[in-house]
């Protein structure tokens, strides 16, 4: 059984699930009846002083793959149908670059200034982390209503403390957009 998660949790996942070497970062929602929007799922893989790496060390629709080859992007889904996760990062735990120390994971509205946009027009935003060999689903943060006017949200994020990676359940929102993010991070 998943462990679910509350905004600002923390789930250390090389000790509770000692082996544990790939997963995938399921992240998904449901649009409101009569809506259409793109999200967009990024991975920003921070250093120490809390910037990039490298820019290529930000893995998004337009770069699906980290150069160190630990991180991958399984690509974009423009029309959120469906169910299940709608995008997915999958990560290879030993294989990060030893100075990334933070892997911050957010989901961004397409043109959601243009479009008056928000995550209003959604309901059930997760995350999720799942181990890639067994399939089996470890932990689950599902966000509730409180991001309504919100155009993007750093849904969670993986710290590296004492080298052990760690899951922090963020829940985050802001009105940035994707371009916000790199700002920020670039």
């Amino acid at each position: 059984m998943a462990i679910s998660l509350q905004k600002g949790n923390r789930f250390n996942l090389s000790k509770k699930e000692p082996g544990l070497d790939k997963i995938m970062i399921g992240l998904g929602w449901e649009v409101k009846a009569g809506n259409t929007l793109d999200l967009d799922a990024s991975a920003f893989m921070l250093a120490g002083n809390g910037k990039l790496l490298a820019d290529e060390y930000f893995v998004f629709y337009n770069n699906l793959k980290s150069p160190d080859g630990s991180l991958q992007h399984t690509g974009d889904n423009r029309t959120g149908v469906g169910d299940d996760d709608d995008e997915m990062i999958l990560a290879n735990l030993p294989l990060i670059n030893p100075n990334i120390t933070d892997i911050l994971i957010t989901v961004s509205i397409h043109e959601a200034q243009v479009r008056h946009h928000n995550f209003g027009l959604l309901d059930e935003a997760y995350i999720r982390i799942l181990d890639v060999n067994t399939k089996r689903e470890i932990l689950r943060y599902d966000l509730d209503a409180e991001f309504g006017v919100n155009t993007d949200i750093e849904f969670g994020r993986l710290t590296k403390v004492d080298n052990d990676w760690n899951f922090v359940a963020s829940g985050i929102g802001s009105n940035h957009g994707l371009q916000g993010y790199v700002d920020a991070y670039a």
